[in-house]
């Protein structure tokens, strides 16, 4: 069973709620480690001081800022102490909004919320189904290991209860360096045919389809030397160059159209099995 990152209360005016936080994603990154390569040994990294020539032990680490090039400040515990958010078991709700407002690229982690207490399960249900009805959003802050998130809590569109997401700030978005596009010409051909081979291609979205395929071969790879065997990749067709924008534009909706829309993502390479 999992185990909760959080409980507290979500508050909308006076009505409180517990809940807890739970995690609703997993890395499926493949960690490694260095080896020495003569006898298979693990190496540990050592904290150096290249002024002093020297190792240094762990107390004798301080944590500094470098506001210069070169030049640091200490920042000691109390420090960090006196500037930490105020302890809270709430996520407070400040607004409602309308879910399309915010754009994915503010989503930082994502968490399911659940009731945490007997009794909790109407007053949740009431929210949840607030929101769902009204086609809203909600914008809050809570307090989570001495750091203060914002967050966006939202029904859960494929099961029952909210979603809460992290979210970045304004502050933290880069602009983006790209060419303006508003201000391109495109011929009325040219975009008909890009629109209709978004169409031809449009399914509706099914996350169980797609998987992280170089972790997948990387996996492959890895038992196979586990096991002793070994693994020859194929390599994908090459496909054809064309240059011409409105000739891969009819042939692309061409072959959409002949239902050979797949063949377009399916000559990837692929892990072939050697005994």
């Amino acid at each position: 069973m999992a185990t909760s990152v959080w409980t507290g209360t979500i508050s909308f005016g006076l009505v409180s709620i517990p809940v807890k936080l739970f995690s609703a994603t997993t890395s499926h990154d493949i960690s490694f480690n260095l080896l020495h390569r003569e006898c298979k040994g693990r190496i540990n990294l050592q904290n150096f001081c290249p002024t002093c020539e020297q190792v240094v032990e762990r107390s004798n680490l301080v944590k500094g800022y470098q506001y210069e090039p070169n030049q640091y400040v200490f920042v000691e515990d109390d420090d960090f102490k006196s500037v930490k958010p105020e302890a809270s078991s709430n996520l407070e709700i400040l607004q409602f909004i309308n879910s399309s407002e915010v754009d994915p690229i503010y989503y930082e982690k994502t968490y399911y919320l659940n009731p945490a207490a007997e009794g909790s399960e109407k007053p949740f249900a009431l929210l949840t189904r607030a929101m769902e009805e009204t086609g809203r959003a909600a914008v809050g802050k809570l307090v989570m290991r001495n750091k203060e998130y914002l967050a966006l809590v939202r029904p859960n569109s494929t099961k029952d209860g909210l979603i809460v997401h992290f979210m970045l700030h304004a502050d933290e978005i880069r602009e983006t360096e790209s060419t303006p596009l508003k201000d391109l010409k495109l011929k009325d051909k040219e975009l008909d045919l890009a629109k209709q081979l978004v169409e031809n291609l449009t399914e509706p979205f099914d996350a169980t389809q797609f998987t992280d395929e170089y972790i997948t071969k990387l996996d492959e790879m890895l038992q196979a030397k586990i096991s002793g065997r070994t693994l020859k990749v194929i390599q994908p067709k090459a496909k054809p160059k064309n240059l011409d924008l409105m000739d891969a534009l009819r042939k692309s909706v061409m072959a959409t159209k002949k239902g050979a829309a797949r063949a377009v993502n399916e000559d990837r390479p692929a892990l072939k099995k050697i005994k």
